[in-house]
């Protein structure tokens, strides 16, 4: 979440609240009765900050409907097939969550509900060995599975591929969990978009005004940046020059005044032509096209907003109570 020193930052925009109530600090917000920690980076929420949760879900599924964005909806099951198209095990592998499951043998299951019966529940260490070899990952970022979706599609001329989808995202994090900023499960919309460079860029900054535009209205102390993937291995740490050169990454940062830094609550990012020369996705005339991702974390403008805002609802901008009211009404 902070930003490496190596790098001068380049500003698009910013803008700061008139008003800030800010929190007492993170404990206070964790132990908020509408927050409840199941396990490290496992959060439940209710009430109000479940409401401001659907407040933020509301606005960008209708942001992504203002750029005529056809909405999907994907398990949060991937197989491991498509994580390795993409190479994300040559970028990311410490984020990956596998899963796995007993294998169909019935005496193995037997004894895995014997051992569990006799042990209060508890799986014996030694049947843990059993398990399934890993097929399958729970998703580590939303988009992945749109492009095999449309794999060998051909785009008319002038034409954009809209898609859009929310959905849980799990990243095991080598470094702590961190209250909302930091999750091991969480959920984002995206917007992603198929078609010609030019075309792309473009969109991509009508999405970073939108959502500039945002922050304005809720009065939210936050700036549009020029960044590059938070964590590459060694071997990798040419496309940290590459992201920020080629500007094919923004980020979106609020203001988090009880700790002094900033969170990236959304990301705007140029693929090129990454998943559509793997998923030979062209254009008519036979070109490669080019892809473009928006990403909106649900829970850290949740966490932003409450940093600037606080718990109190009677506090949080009209446009934002007016939505959970009449959420609350059925209207």
């Amino acid at each position: 979440m902070n930003k490496p020193r190596a790098y001068r930052t380049k500003i698009l925009r910013e803008c700061t609240a008139s008003r800030v109530i800010g929190l007492d600090g993170d404990d206070a917000l964790m132990a908020s009765p509408d927050v409840h920690t199941l396990d490290a980076g496992l959060v439940a929420l209710r009430g109000d900050v479940l409401a401001l949760f659907r407040f933020f879900e509301h606005t960008f599924l209708r942001l992504s409907r203002r750029f005529h964005a056809k909405e999907s909806h994907y398990p949060v099951l991937l197989p491991m097939r498509i994580l390795e198209e993409v190479g994300y095990f040559g970028h990311f592998p410490q984020h990956v969550t596998f899963c796995t499951h007993l294998p169909e043998d019935l005496p193995i299951i037997e004894s895995v509900a014997r051992s569990a019966n006799e042990n209060q529940g508890k799986l014996a260490e030694e049947l843990r060995a059993r398990v399934q070899t890993v097929t399958h990952a729970l998703k580590p970022a939303v988009c992945l599975p749109c492009y095999g979706q449309h794999r060998g599609a051909r785009i008319p001329e002038g034409e954009v591929l809209r898609v859009t989808m929310q959905n849980h995202v799990f990243r095991h994090e080598t470094t702590p969990y961190d209250a909302l900023a930091r999750l091991w499960d969480f959920q984002v919309r995206d917007i992603v978009f198929m078609g010609a460079f030019d075309r792309l860029k473009a969109l991509r900054q009508e999405v970073m005004d939108a959502a500039m535009d945002l922050c304005e209205a809720l009065d939210l102390t936050a700036r549009l940046e020029l960044a590059n993937d938070p964590f590459f291995l060694s071997e990798n740490t040419n496309k940290i020059v590459y992201q920020r050169l080629g500007e094919v990454k923004y980020e979106l940062m609020l203001r988090i005044p009880h700790r002094d830094m900033d969170v990236a609550a959304s990301s705007f990012n140029l693929h090129r032509e990454f998943y559509s020369s793997v998923y030979d996705i062209r254009h008519h005339d036979g070109a490669a096209a080019e892809t473009a991702c928006m990403g909106f974390g649900i829970e850290r403008w949740v966490y932003g907003f409450l940093s600037q805002k606080g718990m109190d609802p009677r506090g949080w901008p009209e446009q934002v109570t007016h939505f959970i009211d009449r959420d609350a009404s059925g209207s």
